[in-house]
């Protein structure tokens, strides 16, 4: 396809929204350095959410805020294209504490914990 006459730039060209969108695509959030005791104890609530994997971080920039913990960790959705749902937690700089997605299979599972976390750990469960 690509020879002497013509280089992959000249076959390949991308608009700038494009090119912005795969650059933001692929910039990773900053990672919190600690966490908090209740982080720690919704992170635990998470993992055991049966199906949940590792939520890419550039993922994190695109969730919006869902609530807010009683230690102001809050906690953002997103759901992407093929809407599955991914689970973020952010500290109180805005940084990455977690981030885990479950399969359409396990959104019910999911959305049972979100409850259970909203109920124990914001404000209004104190």
């Amino acid at each position: 396809m690509f020879n002497s006459l013509g280089s992959f730039e000249e076959y390949f060209h991308l608009s700038e929204k494009a090119i912005d969108y795969l650059k933001e695509w692929n910039t990773e959030a900053e990672i919190a350095s600690s966490i908090s005791q209740t982080a720690q104890k919704v992170v635990e609530i998470l993992v055991n959410v049966p199906g949940m994997t590792m939520a890419h971080s550039r993922d994190f920039q695109r969730a919006t805020p869902l609530f807010t913990l009683k230690d102001q960790i809050g906690v953002k959705i997103f759901i992407n294209p093929a809407q599955v749902k991914h689970i973020f937690l952010a500290d109180d700089k805005s940084k990455m504490i977690f981030g885990g997605y479950v399969g359409w299979i396990h959104t019910k599972e999911m959305n049972k914990a979100i409850d259970k976390i909203k109920k124990e750990f914001t404000k209004e469960a104190m």
